[in-house]
């Protein structure tokens, strides 16, 4: 998969104003004074804000099959980046969103037939398939969510990867007949940060059922 630790860092500072002199202690403080407060009040402030603030903005993908959300800035993997990555797999998902391999998003309209009535079978498989084939997964949750109007199924886990732990939230639904899966991987140390996003993003899903055809 395609991840990479990404650390983010954001100092800040605060300087004290000097302090008050012994004597005139009634002084009222200069307009210079209580600008440079307000700078310095500001600046901490700001220090104290989120280390990140991912946005997030609307897309449709699969040939306009599909409505979600994808994190802003991320691209669409190469069909020559897919090929070195996929190379020794049997199938290879159908388009990639990325941010420099740090963090992606992979989606995979396969040729299975899916139904509404189906979303629960799919859900009971792939849970007993993704247990017995990661054995020292640690899991997060599994199962089928009302969203958007439409049955979704999916699974959480973190499991180990070429000497990594890789978070990873697969959700999955029908689209005009077909099944859908959507990956989301990140390294484990960006889980805290990525993991809220990942589930906006599941949230977000919407299958158009005319686009496409």
């Amino acid at each position: 998969m395609f991840y990479q630790d990404l650390v983010i860092l954001r100092k800040g500072f605060y300087i004290s104003p000097p302090p008050t002199p012994l004597r005139n202690f009634t002084q009222t403080p200069s307009p210079m004074k209580s600008t440079l407060l307000l700078c310095f009040l500001g600046l901490f402030l700001m220090a104290a804000r989120p280390a990140s603030e991912i946005e997030l903005v609307k897309k449709h993908v699969l040939s306009e099959r599909v409505e979600i959300l994808i994190p802003k800035g991320f691209e669409v993997m190469s069909e020559q980046q897919m090929d070195f990555n996929y190379a020794k797999a049997q199938s290879r998902p159908s388009v990639i969103f990325t941010n420099n391999n740090l963090v992606s998003l992979a989606f995979n309209y396969s040729d299975n037939e899916s139904d509404q009535d189906m979303v629960d079978m799919y859900a009971a498989t792939f849970a007993k398939t993704y247990h017995k084939q990661y054995k020292d997964a640690t899991w997060f949750g599994d199962g089928v969510k009302n969203i958007n109007n439409h049955k979704v199924g999916y699974l959480e886990f973190m499991k180990p990867e070429m000497g990594h732990q890789v978070y990873t939230l697969v959700f999955f639904t029908d689209v005009q007949g077909k099944l859908m899966i959507c990956t989301f991987n990140c390294a484990d140390r960006q889980k805290t940060e990525w993991e809220p996003v990942a589930k906006q993003i599941m949230l977000s899903v919407k299958a158009n059922s005319e686009a496409g055809k």
